[in-house]
């Protein structure tokens, strides 16, 4: 039994190490990418391109995609995806969030969350969404295989891309995508939406939003 009780007073000891040190007027320096949605695919037409305007520049860049279907408007940071979508159709439109299929930059799948889904229940089936005609939603995702178990016992999500400026700045011009199935009346369209990195910078922050993540790093977990 000791050897569990003094790991987790390192771990105890380390986070408050690393809480202190981002606390006050003391700064660090964390890599920031800055992510555009440069086109959308869809499945029936693939070889057509969209460029995806920019929808707004208020507290974050956002872009927007629309047609026939819907309406999007995007998000994307190394922590993930907000999106909020408009049903333009008549009929109730579905996303069966465990059909939605994240493609890194080395074209590698994983499944994505929903904020309504918790962490240690990422393997379970997730609940799929219905949009009422004209209706909206507004939902975070992220990839189900960057979320883990922190050796401090609670549930965590590391970031999609490399905290190491030295490694982080190989990343700047690649491309990932979501694909992501949208139903009404029982017919399905697919979409790939695609996604550049077009900067990575390092940014001073009071803030750490990795705190766990990087105390883990620190005890030596492999990721």
């Amino acid at each position: 039994m000791r050897k569990p009780i003094l790991f987790m007073l390192l771990a105890i000891i380390l986070l408050g190490m690393f809480a202190c040190s981002v606390t006050g007027s003391s700064e660090k320096m964390f890599v920031k990418y800055d992510i555009e949605l440069s086109m959308v695919r869809k499945a029936s037409d693939y070889n057509q391109r969209y460029r995806a305007p920019v929808a707004d520049t208020l507290d974050v860049v956002r872009y927007a995609y629309e047609d026939d279907l819907f309406r999007s408007i995007w998000s994307a940071t190394e922590a993930g995806w907000n999106l909020t979508l408009y049903n333009k159709s008549e009929q109730t439109m579905t996303i069966d969030w465990d059909s939605v299929q994240y493609l890194d930059v080395d074209k590698i799948g994983h499944g994505v969350l929903v904020s309504g889904t918790k962490y240690a229940e990422r393997n379970n089936a997730q609940t799929p969404t219905a949009i009422t005609r004209r209706g909206n939603i507004t939902e975070t995702l992220f990839s189900k295989d960057h979320v883990y178990q922190s050796t401090t016992g609670v549930w965590a999500k590391r970031p999609l891309f490399p905290v190491d400026f030295s490694e982080a700045a190989r990343y700047k011009g690649k491309s990932f995508s979501l694909i992501i199935p949208f139903t009404v009346e029982g017919l399905t369209s697919q979409y790939e939406f695609v996604f550049n990195i077009k900067d990575v910078r390092q940014e001073a922050s009071t803030s750490n939003p990795w705190q766990l993540y990087f105390l883990d790093r620190a005890l030596g977990v492999n990721f």
